[in-house]
């Protein structure tokens, strides 16, 4: 009597243990989604060459390096990229200088159909390798930002950084402000403050 108890309860465990695994087996079955990005950021070099005796900037000769196409205002959009630098190293203590400062600093900002991946890849050696879709899940262009950071009287990058993302031509322009004004943000966040 008492083995066939122990047995029933041996046999009551077995098929608990196994309704427990199958259950637990499909609450983990759920159905793909490919991942969705926001943005994509690569960065090389740090930032240590600015902790000590660096209170100043300035722009790089050759900044501003822009390939978009006749769809956006090429001023507006620079503009708006420079203030969102200018405005975020002001905040960290930099000052912006007219002449060569402790710090040199150069952007481009390129349109996918403009100037490729593996262009900018050639150029920088920097990818994010993150493509953009849109919300009905077709590729969506990329728009990248590029952001370099020198020492005065050398071409050797200390920092840089690509970010990309898919464009968004139909924000208005607060919109756009605000979206270019995170990305700097991001990007600087290592920045030491002075």
């Amino acid at each position: 009597m008492i083995k066939r108890f122990i047995c029933a309860i041996k046999g009551v465990s077995k098929v608990a243990l196994l309704a427990l695994i199958a259950i637990g087996l499909t609450a983990c079955t759920t159905n793909e989604t490919a991942p969705t990005h926001n943005y994509g950021v690569v960065t090389s070099g740090d930032f240590d060459f600015m902790r000590h005796g660096v209170v100043t900037y300035s722009w790089h000769p050759e900044s501003e390096q822009v390939y978009l196409s006749e769809k956006y205002d090429k001023t507006v959009v620079t503009d708006l990229v420079r203030e969102a630098i200018k405005e975020r190293l002001s905040l960290k203590g930099y000052q912006l200088k007219s002449g060569a400062g402790d710090v040199v600093v150069g952007f481009g900002l390129a349109e996918e159909s403009e100037l490729n991946d593996e262009s900018i890849f050639d150029a920088i050696q920097l990818s994010t390798g993150v493509p953009f879709y849109s919300d009905d899940g077709k590729v969506s262009e990329k728009g990248s930002l590029y952001i370099a950071f020198f020492v005065p009287n050398s071409e050797v990058i200390q920092w840089q950084a690509l970010a990309q993302s898919g464009i968004q031509p139909d924000l208005e322009p607060s919109e756009s402000k605000q979206r270019v004004m995170g990305f700097v943000e991001m990007l600087f966040r290592r920045v030491p403050e002075r």
